[in-house]
């Protein structure tokens, strides 16, 4: 489409040729010198050349005046020509290259350069000088080829701010048409990034639009579970994958991208999210092979569409387009389905030894409070459980190569797993008329046929009683029924 050219200096020649009339009647008037045709009618295009005519009246001695504006006129032809004009629309881009341009031909007409713009120069200059005033004509002649690649040029940098917004949303409305959903909404995503950082005319519709276009085309996608509840025991591979399809109207959506988030265990023992990424198959079917699980319990899986990659372009859009950009993040975050799935331990199956060593104030090895209400909590919770027959200092002070050689002998042919380690006093405080103590314990599991230690935790809880011995015993009870025991029963694998 062709747009006619608006600036100040060329409205300004317009005007001054307006007023003097056309070159026929420049023509008409008496002077010294026949006016050459080119004055009255711009000549076609020949010999490889486009040829323009700019000319303007000025006052007596007026020379000069109307040679700027015949130069301005000249200009004029030429922009018009070229078809492009300043707009609301135009990039900073554009509107450099226009002016450019519009420098350079002034240049060339000024000084007869031949070298500021390829292809143009002036041709012939004539003065029709009259008893009331002064008519000045300038031929300029433009190397066709040279005209026409500046004219596709310039169009170029013209257009490209409008097709950066236009193209992508028209192929998104293709894309959408042709039942790819997932490349519509890339698309429309793109229209509005292009939107949002331009001076076009009316880019915050232009924007809202494509969010709009987004929103509807992600609201046809359907996320829906093939299978559930699924069941592993830790170290080992859950029997089949994790399975979803992702379709629109009934129609697979192949290659749409995936973000997986499952649970997994830290090695402080906290859970933690871990992320990986997929894509659906031609089928349009998800399918995630879930890592060995390395905890026990109930634990949730989810899938969701990933665009994330397309969105970081909008977040720069700013202030007034948040609220858009926001509700298109919730359209996509809307497209998730979440699995339940359960890790059972095999560890109550599995005979298993059990000694924890405590130590008071003053030094002194016990077995005791804390193994006793251990073993009761691991009894009650199912386990097969029983006292080991190691004696205290066979525990306390050794290291884990000497224990696990000791507990090899005495427990051979009785349990396959050793529940280990000793308790001590941290801290004794008084309160009013009581007593605080604070006992921790370093608590292990070790797999007596391999050696593997399958837990390992540090645990810490303060006890109340009159005295100090009630105190420690109340805070050793503490750490075996509910700190150790019920962390045990629910991570032990």
């Amino acid at each position: 489409m062709k747009l006619r050219v608006a600036g100040c200096a060329v409205l300004f020649a317009l005007l001054l040729v307006g007023c003097a009339g056309g070159p026929a009647a420049a023509a008409n008037q008496t002077g010294s010198t026949q006016a050459p045709s080119w004055t009255l009618e711009t000549p076609p295009p020949s010999g490889g050349f486009t040829y323009f005519v700019g000319y303007a009246d000025g006052p007596v001695n007026g020379e000069v005046q109307a040679s700027e504006a015949a130069t301005a006129s000249l200009i004029a032809e030429i922009m018009r020509y070229i078809g492009v004009t300043i707009t609301a629309e135009s990039s900073a881009t554009a509107r450099s290259t226009l002016d450019s341009f519009q420098a350079d031909l002034v240049q060339t007409v000024k000084q007869s350069s031949t070298n500021r713009v390829t292809g143009f120069q002036i041709a012939e200059r004539y003065v029709q000088k009259k008893p009331n005033g002064v008519t000045v004509y300038i031929l300029g002649k433009y190397n066709t080829k040279d005209l026409e690649a500046e004219k596709k040029r310039i169009a170029a940098v013209f257009q490209e701010k409008i097709d950066a917004v236009a193209v992508p949303e028209a192929k998104g409305k293709e894309l959408l048409a042709a039942g790819d959903v997932i490349g519509a909404v890339r698309q429309f995503i793109a229209a509005a990034s292009a939107a949002s950082g331009s001076s076009i005319e009316n880019a915050a519709i232009k924007f809202e639009r494509n969010i709009n276009n987004a929103r509807e085309a992600l609201a046809l996608i359907k996320l829906e579970k093939l299978n559930d509840r699924l069941q592993a025991n830790p170290g080992a591979e859950f029997k089949t994958p994790f399975k979803a399809l992702i379709s629109v109207s009934g129609n697979p959506i192949s290659q749409a991208p995936i973000i997986v988030g499952y649970q997994s265990k830290l090695a402080n023992g906290r859970m933690t999210t871990k992320t990986a990424k997929v894509l659906s198959g031609p089928d349009g079917v998800i399918s995630f092979i879930h890592p060995s699980p390395d905890f026990v319990g109930k634990a949730n899986l989810t899938m969701r569409l990933d665009l994330s990659a397309e969105m970081e372009a909008l977040y720069s859009a700013g202030d007034k387009f948040s609220s858009l950009v926001a509700g298109l993040e919730d359209a996509i975050a809307d497209k998730r389905i979440t699995f339940e799935y359960t890790i059972l331990s095999q560890a109550k199956n599995i005979p298993t030894a059990v000694l924890i060593v405590d130590t008071d104030s003053a030094g002194s090895l016990t077995v005791g409070t804390t193994g006793s209400a251990l073993l009761q909590t691991l009894s009650s919770n199912g386990f097969k459980v029983s006292a080991a027959a190691l004696a205290p200092d066979q525990i306390a002070g050794k290291d884990d190569t000497a224990i696990l050689a000791a507990a090899k002998t005495v427990l051979a042919g009785k349990a396959e797993r050793f529940i280990y380690g000793t308790s001590r006093v941290v801290s004794v405080k008084d309160d009013k008329t009581q007593k605080i103590v604070t006992v921790s314990a370093e608590i292990k599991v070790v797999e007596l046929a391999s050696g593997r230690i399958l837990y390992s935790s540090v645990k810490q809880v303060p006890g109340l009683g009159t005295t100090e011995k009630e105190a420690m015993e109340a805070a050793r009870r503490q750490l075996g029924q509910k700190t150790i025991g019920e962390d045990l029963a629910a991570a032990l694998p």
